[in-house]
């Protein structure tokens, strides 16, 4: 079938994104259509060839299977979209992950330094406890003597 065929259109090629009408093959190239031009059961039906057709690229569709291409390349630049919504979504969370941690971190360090000084804290009290024990019972026992000595 390919080599009853010739080209009726130009072999401009493209790389930059096809028009909703328009059809790439399977290395993104815009594909342009032909027509069968040699005698046969296919003579005058249009088909999509890659100008690297047949030699690299392989892809060829006719006329009326170009519907299902269509919506197959629609359904994958959707997906392409989507992909790349959900890649700059899991980058923006990847970043704010970041910023928890580090926020985390602080916190922690600030938790130690707190407990630290409340440990110092604590036997600070427990001094001056022990300090105001022993200076009551001074002044109580001086209390007692004066008492003892006075009677």
């Amino acid at each position: 079938m390919a080599s009853h065929t010739s080209i009726s259109s130009s072999r401009t090629r493209s790389r930059a994104s096809p028009l909703p009408h328009q059809v790439v093959c399977y290395h993104n190239e815009v594909v342009p259509l032909r027509v069968v031009r040699y005698d046969g059961p296919t003579k005058g039906k249009h088909f999509y060839g890659c100008s690297y057709w047949p030699r690299t690229c392989g892809f060829f569709k006719w006329l009326d299977e170009v519907d299902d291409v269509r919506e197959l390349q629609q359904i994958i630049g959707e997906r392409d979209c989507q992909i790349a919504e959900l890649n700059a979504e899991k980058d923006e969370l990847k970043e704010k992950i970041r910023r928890l941690k580090a926020k985390k971190e602080k916190l922690v360090d600030e938790v130690e330094e707190m407990g630290i000084a409340t440990t110092e804290t604590m036997f600070e009290l427990k001094e001056n406890k022990k300090d105001k024990k022993l200076m009551l019972a001074l002044v109580l026992s001086w209390v007692f003597f004066t008492l003892v000595l006075c009677n």
